[in-house]
């Protein structure tokens, strides 16, 4: 009984050895297997890590593509806004051209108009133009006679040319002498007529100064000096305030310049003319000048009026 019963434990042994052993193949076949699928997931894995990397690679390229789709859609949103205004300017230059048309178009009725005017003006000068031809003989003739009579009234006007320049002469000899008188009358006064006003005597007293050796300069009528103050009168037949603007700003401004012995000397000045209107002797006085003019009596004296100060110049 023992001995059958070690044959039976060792035949389990033997059965659970071989299935052992059947279970050890099948797990071989199996390993075996798996090792396969797993070389499969690794070349798989590399492919998909590949594609993974494609696709980084690409989802780069594709932000890059983005960014620049961003900066263009910028772009063509700045781009429509000008357009915009583009067209809004556009549709305002069309209305204008739209007016600027219809203004056209009434001009050019007008002159339609105006045209036909023409047109019926043409006709009446071609009406015209026979009676213009007669005319035109008379207007010969006529034109005949004019030249003659324009002969006989050149010769005429020459004639009247020589007698004014004759008289014209005359005139400016008159003027000469006229001014010569205005100056001796009140070169022969001034030392009486100032020395009272200067409360000095006239040391000197010069008609028609003018710098030595100038000859581009004019002259100056009458200067009277007293060794501390120097008068410059200017005489014309009939004072006018041109005449006055005139010495004040070109003439007296000058002096000291032509004349340095004068150049420590207080500078006074007076403008004397046989007429002398009130308006004008006012606006000499108002300038700081002494005005002179003749007496009934063929004298001289000043006009001035009392408490009138001079006016010193440079």
């Amino acid at each position: 009984m023992n001995e059958i019963g070690e044959i039976s434990r060792l035949d389990r042994i033997e059965q659970s050895i071989e299935s052992l052993v059947e279970a050890q193949r099948a797990f071989l076949e199996s390993q075996k297997g798996q090792s396969a699928q797993i070389a499969e997931l690794r070349e798989a894995q590399k492919k998909t890590d590949e594609q993974i990397n494609r696709t980084d690679a690409k989802m780069a390229e594709l932000r890059d593509a983005q960014l620049k789709t961003d900066a263009q859609i910028a772009e063509l949103r700045a781009a429509q806004k000008i357009t915009g205004e583009q067209i809004a300017e556009l549709r305002e230059a069309q209305k204008k051209t739209d007016e600027q048309m219809n203004r056209t178009d009434a001009k050019m009725a007008e002159l339609r108009d105006a045209q036909l005017k023409t047109d019926a003006q043409i006709a009446e000068l071609r009406a015209a133009q026979k009676i213009t031809g007669e005319q035109i003989a008379e207007l010969r003739e006529a034109q005949k006679k004019t030249e003659e009579l324009m002969d006989r009234t050149e010769a005429q006007m020459r004639r009247t040319d020589e007698k004014l320049a004759r008289v014209a002469q005359q005139l400016g000899e008159m003027g000469l002498v006229q001014g010569e008188v205005a100056e001796d009358l009140f070169y022969r006064n001034v030392s009486h007529l100032f020395r009272p006003l200067l409360k000095a005597p006239l040391g000197s007293v010069h008609r028609n100064l003018r710098p030595q050796g100038r000859r581009d300069v004019g002259e100056y009528d009458i200067v009277a000096d007293t060794g501390r103050r120097v008068l410059v009168i200017e005489v014309k037949n009939k004072l006018s305030t041109k005449y006055v603007d005139d010495f004040l700003r070109r003439k007296l401004p000058r002096f000291k310049d032509l004349f340095p012995e004068y150049a420590d000397r207080d500078l006074l000045a007076g403008v004397g003319a046989l007429v002398v209107k009130d308006e004008v002797g006012r606006y000499a006085e108002d300038a700081g000048l002494y005005v002179m003019t003749q007496t009934t009596d063929g004298g001289a004296t000043l006009l001035n009026r009392k408490g009138f100060k001079p006016k010193v110049f440079r």
